[in-house]
């Protein structure tokens, strides 16, 4: 069998008697195409050969560098485009952008490496798992542009990532949960030391000033537990409480509660047994639970904000349609309707609008799914993210940026995120129903074993609180209905409700 040719650095076929050749490491290495051979001569021109030796894959197919395309980047400089997604800490500047094309970790290494020659850039850190790279950067130094043209140099592409306000609530909250969680889990390992001086067989001998001093320790490290780690269980404890619900909430503060002003009493009057031990950790873990499902909530809603990347940040304005050659560059959030707009071919089309004059073939994929361009001519209606493929057009806005099509749709997304299912209603009222038996039966064990053994009344009854709380029933349901929806997005599916019955088919 004949070995076929391939380009070195993105691994396609090479065509027969290829052209394109670079040096690297000393060896020439064929290449498939222009725009793979500027790429991995930039990055031979910038001492940087070592990712080939490192790199786990291929890098993606290298597009060619446009000169055009290229200065459509300096748009990112204005002021007005930068509103959107660049945050201003006096003379330093913050982005997040999307890359495409990054596929090992090497190709974060690479990113990082050219960009850090720059002049005036302050950090920058590449997340190869979410395909994202935070930069800071001096804007009396540095432009945005020459930030995106030097990762354009070396074949990825970058854009600016901007979120919906769903996933802004989403990171806000992930912060708060982590703050919360490493509190808690500081504390744990701490009190769980004394934890073993305390009840350990060996300790049996010790001394009571230093028993009455670990305890006493150990109350200063549950307390911050208490009161910040665990607040969210009590606000969502007391909001169940006033609208007369009952969630799962409700017997995991009355258990911490109870334990930690139990143990704290102990610790006082200096006998009893205390268990700001088993206080931390459940905290710990209850928290470790809330963030993986939120994270998994955060995932579905990166997919609908991606779509945001489809929009193009400037737009061609005509300022007199009887004289094509008066245009301007201006912002296309700031597009009015009944204004007149340049859609040459190869662009995308900014905002939804009416073609007045030209015929062209439309993509209209990021709609329909077909990847088959569609013929449109003049009074054929054309929508935002969709590509011009073959002429250009003059099409009037008819619809403002937030009314657009694609911005229906993820609003849609958002709504659907924000609705519940049926099933996941019915887990709701399963585990109210079975939050109420459970405190039913909490209060007869209390009342039993105050017969039988008052002394053992109280700690039976919180165990029978923890143990049975039902945080598998409530969280399992909501989670597993995300990170569906999230996969089903990534299929180019997207759901508008949760559930589908008769009445809706």
């Amino acid at each position: 069998m004949v070995k076929i040719a391939t380009c070195f650095h993105c691994g396609e076929p090479n065509p027969q008697n290829t052209p394109y050749q670079v040096t690297i490491n000393g060896q020439p290495q064929d290449m498939c195409c222009p725009g793979c051979e500027a790429i991995a001569q930039t990055i031979v021109d910038s001492g940087l050969t070592s990712y080939y030796s490192h790199r786990s894959a291929t890098a993606e197919k290298s597009p060619s560098l446009i000169p055009e395309e290229l200065q459509q980047l300096e748009y990112y400089d204005i002021d007005q485009i930068q509103a959107d997604f660049v945050e201003h800490h006096e003379k330093i500047n913050e982005i997040t952008l999307t890359i495409e094309g990054i596929t090992c970790a090497a190709c974060a290494w690479l990113i990082e490496k050219k960009l850090r020659f720059l002049p005036g850039l302050q950090f920058i850190n590449v997340n190869t798992t979410q395909h994202r790279a935070l930069i800071k950067w001096d804007n009396s130094q540095l432009k945005l542009s020459t930030i995106l043209k030097e990762i354009q140099k070396i074949g990825y592409k970058a854009y600016p990532f901007q979120v919906n306000k769903q996933e802004a609530l989403y990171t806000e909250q992930s912060k708060s949960y982590l703050r919360r969680l490493g509190l808690a889990g500081l504390a744990t390992m701490q009190v769980m030391m004394f934890a073993i001086a305390l009840y350990a067989d060996f300790f049996s001998d010790m001394e009571t000033e230093f028993i009455n001093y670990f305890r006493w320790v150990s109350l200063i490290l549950a307390t911050p537990v208490l009161l910040y780690s665990a607040q969210p269980f009590y606000i969502n404890a007391w909001r169940n409480l006033r609208n007369v619900s009952l969630g799962m909430d409700v017997p995991i503060s009355i258990a911490l509660l109870g334990a930690y002003c139990a143990s704290a009493y102990a610790t006082v009057v200096g006998r009893g047994e205390v268990y700001f031990e088993s206080i931390s950790m459940f905290t710990f873990l209850l928290l470790l639970g809330r963030l993986l499902e939120l994270r998994a909530r955060r995932k579905a809603s990166e997919t609908s904000s991606n779509l945001l990347r489809l929009l193009p940040a400037m737009a061609t304005r005509l300022e007199d349609i009887q004289h094509p050659e008066k245009q301007s560059i201006i912002p296309a959030k700031t597009l009015q309707i009944g204004e007149t707009i340049l859609i040459k071919a190869g662009e995308t089309i900014p905002i939804d609008g009416i073609i007045l004059t030209g015929e062209s073939h439309i993509e209209e994929s990021m709609l329909t799914g077909e990847h088959i361009p569609v013929n449109k001519g003049k009074n054929a209606q054309v929508y935002a993210g969709t590509v011009n493929v073959s002429s250009p057009l003059t099409v009037r806005v008819d619809k403002l940026a937030e009314n657009t099509l694609i911005a229906d749709i993820i609003h849609l997304q958002d709504v659907a995120q924000l609705n519940k299912p049926r099933i996941e209603i019915l887990a709701d009222k399963v585990s109210r129903y079975f939050v109420a038996t459970l405190l039913i039966i909490s209060a007869l064990t209390y009342i039993g074993w105050s017969v039988i053994a008052p002394e053992q009344a109280f700690w039976i009854t919180l165990s029978v609180l923890v143990a049975t709380c039902p945080c598998a029933l409530s969280l399992a349901t909501p989670t597993a209905l995300t990170c569906a929806t999230a996969q089903l997005n990534k299929q180019g599916i997207l759901i508008k409700q949760h559930h589908v019955s008769r009445d809706t088919l």
